[in-house]
């Protein structure tokens, strides 16, 4: 049996452990994104064995998902910016049970949430819940902190990138560090600063303007201690 999170391990036995997939009867995954990586692998018949998605149980959907992902993420984020949410705007892109969580969480804090959504029912379902709906393009524009929560690639690219402004703060709160668009970012940048484990600072080549990208090899985390103060 495997265990796993983000199919990490059942993409490592596909591709390099090929041998023991004989010997494996079963396993299970617990992400929004590993799910989606392994239907894709059943539907081009690459998937060598069952696996129970554990993430479709409501249990793990209602709770863990929604009160465990946003929580953790604004602490991450509060750790390492020691920023205060109250009158920011907090644009969540993405309203699938992790984003619908952040969202409330980040409502709760004080801030002005706005989501970026692609499907139109839960679009709908975030402005009845009292939140502003936008395109990334237009949020790109006004948000103070960007948080992916999708599962996808190139969520925020180069092209939102660069009508952000001076002090954004940018974060993948997905599995994967493919929802921010890194080569995009260095691209437009002249300038990066890292602090401590936390954060990236970025100056971008179309003026004065800095973001802060916050843990860019991976998703957020929770760390000791925040950014050091200059």
């Amino acid at each position: 049996m495997t265990l796993d999170d983000g199919a990490d391990l059942a993409s490592t036995l596909h591709n390099k452990r090929k041998k023991t997939l004989t010997r494996i009867k079963g396993g299970t995954e617990e992400t929004t994104t590993g799910v989606l990586r392994l239907r894709a692998m059943e539907k081009d018949g690459a998937l060598k064995y069952p696996i129970i998605a554990v993430n479709d149980a409501y249990t793990k959907h209602l709770f863990d998902n929604r009160y465990g992902t946003g929580q953790s993420t604004l602490d991450g984020i509060m750790r390492a910016t020691n920023i205060l949410l109250a009158g920011k705007n907090f644009v969540v892109c993405g309203y699938g049970w992790c984003g619908k969580g952040l969202a409330s969480r980040a409502q709760g804090m004080g801030a002005n949430v706005i989501v970026t959504e692609v499907s139109p029912l839960r679009a709908l379902e975030a402005a009845m819940n009292g939140f502003r709906v936008m395109p990334i393009i237009e949020a790109a524009a006004v948000g103070d902190i960007f948080v992916t929560v999708t599962g996808d690639t190139s969520i925020i690219a180069r092209e939102h990138m660069e009508k952000m402004k001076d002090g954004a703060i940018m974060a993948n709160s997905g599995h994967f560090n493919v929802e921010i668009d890194q080569k995009g970012l260095e691209k437009i940048s002249t300038k990066r600063e890292t602090f401590d484990l936390t954060s990236t600072n970025t100056r971008l080549k179309t003026g004065e303007n800095y973001t802060y990208w916050l843990k860019e090899d991976s998703s957020i985390w929770l760390q000791p201690k925040g950014i050091r103060q200059k």
